[in-house]
């Protein structure tokens, strides 16, 4: 796995990095407790032979558990009694090692079991209820796998060059990773936007291009701590024989002396991990022939720019498909079965939930309902939902916050959560219910959701339109049950109210403050 007296210091310090943001260990232990829980109801409900064979693969499992648990304590234990770096770079890479064999042990195909195993079963059985937040920990669990195997390679495979799209590589690493990371990391409060990927062709180390973009979008969301609404906003464009990625948060920002410092041109591998990350995303884009640039105001966010040299004429090599994919781990597969879900019916299949009359659905209601019946520490409720031009739900889709587990728009409606107006009811500090309201992430699902012609798509009209469903979301919820005076915030407010300074400094301001405002067509 490489030489250990060649860049000892960086290799040591790119372990750190990556055990410091896997935290996996929770995913595990749930994946191991409802299997475990599946083989006790399997016994209860005396279905032999189905728990058998389960029992078996349950008890492999939880001998790699064992193991992950064990190689996790010799890392610590290097690190916490300063260990010399040899000692700490073999202790972190068998731990990596230990998670990345259980990751594949729990997204192999005999798994796959599990369903026909659920089916002997009442619905009222612990496991049963348990499926889908057993499904969310595949989920990420499949995310660590990815992110897990793009490291390994990069360490079998120093120096290897490839010819990729960035635009398509963001695009997947983001679908794979980086959104998982987001939710978690940030409590589900930071709203991640992909806008205007173009397409751009270079060459280099794929693997570390995709951690350099992952390391910004930690910095990125660990600028946001704290806020209950914080944007991440990443786009690529060409500038002449350069693409530009643009990573832009709406965080605390930097001083000048901060961005100094991060772009110092010293190669020094001590200090925290957070600088540590800093100085892999400088080198990357050095081997890479680029250029990285910082622009920050304290109190107004940042954005990272890294300009990359691009190939004109050049075809991308077709992307190694990750191993992860055979596992067919989709949220689209999943759709029909999650709770809460309520679809309208269109030509996405036989599956679709049928919606029936929603004329009279207290929508307001069900939102405070799901809130005030949260079990999580922190209770609320997730929910998305359409509003058309004739002031009718075409889309409604609502859970109260879970337990054990940070829920995303995505879990509600997979097939629509990218082009749906999506919203939470949480507390804030002083535990009074906040409403947070938040634009859809996908301009063109936007448009294909309301059947806008592409001939019609624009920016313009799309801010508009957000615009004005934002104040009918707002007049419906009300009409529905939700209280007038409730707080609320909204993403990208400037963006969608520009020219409506009185409401942008009156944020947060009472829903009713937001229903009041005229619709694009009310203004003279």
């Amino acid at each position: 796995m490489g030489d250990y007296g060649k860049g000892l210091k960086r290799e040591v310090a790119e372990v750190k990095f990556l055990i410091h943001d896997l935290r996996v260990e929770r995913f595990i232990n749930e994946v191991i407790h409802f299997h475990v829980t599946l083989n006790t109801d399997l016994e209860i409900h005396g279905v032999d032979p189905a728990r058998i064979i389960h029992e078996e693969d349950v008890r492999e499992l939880r001998v790699r558990g064992v193991d992950v648990r064990n190689s996790f304590r010799e890392y610590s234990n290097a690190v916490k009694s300063f260990s010399p770096g040899k000692t700490i770079l073999v202790t972190g890479r068998k731990y990596i090692q230990n998670v990345y064999e259980i990751c594949e042990l729990i997204l192999n195909p005999m798994w796959g079991r599990v369903d026909k195993v659920l089916s002997f079963l009442p619905e009222d059985s612990r496991s049963v209820a348990a499926r889908n937040h057993y499904r969310n920990c595949i989920h990420w669990i499949c995310g660590v796998y990815y992110r897990i195997e793009n490291f390994l390679l990069e360490l079998e495979e120093t120096g290897l060059l490839e010819v990729f799209d960035v635009a398509r590589d963001i695009e997947d690493f983001t679908r794979n990773v980086i959104y998982g990371y987001v939710v978690e990391k940030s409590s589900a409060r930071v709203e991640l936007q992909l806008e205007a990927l173009a397409s751009a062709v270079v060459e280099g180390n794929r693997a570390r291009f995709r951690r350099m973009y992952f390391n910004l979008v930690m910095n990125a969301v660990d600028a946001m701590q704290g806020r209950n609404v914080g944007v991440l906003n990443v786009t690529t464009s060409v500038e002449g024989d350069r693409v530009a990625l643009k990573v832009r948060d709406s965080g605390e920002g930097m001083s000048p002396d901060k961005i100094e410092q991060l772009l110092a041109d010293r190669e020094s591998l001590d200090g925290e991990l957070h600088s540590l990350g800093f100085v892999f995303v400088r080198q990357t884009v050095a081997a890479f022939g680029g250029q990285i640039s910082i622009e920050s105001e304290v109190g107004k966010g940042t954005i990272a720019t890294v300009r990359l040299p691009i190939l004109p004429d050049a075809s991308p090599a077709p992307p190694r498909k990750p191993r992860c994919e055979k596992y067919e781990v989709r949220w689209g597969d999943i759709a029909d079965e999650l709770p809460g879900l309520d679809l309208k019916s269109t030509d996405a299949g036989p599956e679709d939930v049928p919606t029936g009359d929603r004329s009279e659905r207290a929508f307001g209601r069900i939102i405070l309902e799901d809130y005030q019946s949260s079990r999580a520490s922190h209770p609320g409720s997730i929910f998305a939902i359409a509003v058309t031009d004739e002031n009718t739900v075409d889309l409604f889709t609502h859970r109260p916050y879970e337990q054990y587990w940070n829920i995303t728009h995505e879990d509600l409606s997979p097939m629509f959560y990218l082009a749906s107006l999506r919203g939470r009811l949480e507390e804030d500090e002083e535990k009074r219910p906040v409403l947070i309201l938040k634009a859809p992430q996908n301009v063109r699902e936007y448009f294909e959701l309301k059947e806008i012609a592409e001939a019609d798509f624009s920016a313009e009209r799309f801010v508009v339109m957000v615009h004005d469903e934002y104040v009918r979301t707002a007049r419906k919820l009300i009409a529905t049950g939700l209280p007038a005076d409730l707080t609320v915030q909204l993403t990208d407010l400037a963006k969608f109210f520009e020219g409506n300074q009185a409401l942008i400094d009156a944020e947060p301001f009472a829903l009713d403050v937001l229903a009041a405002v005229a619709l694009s067509e009310e203004v003279d």
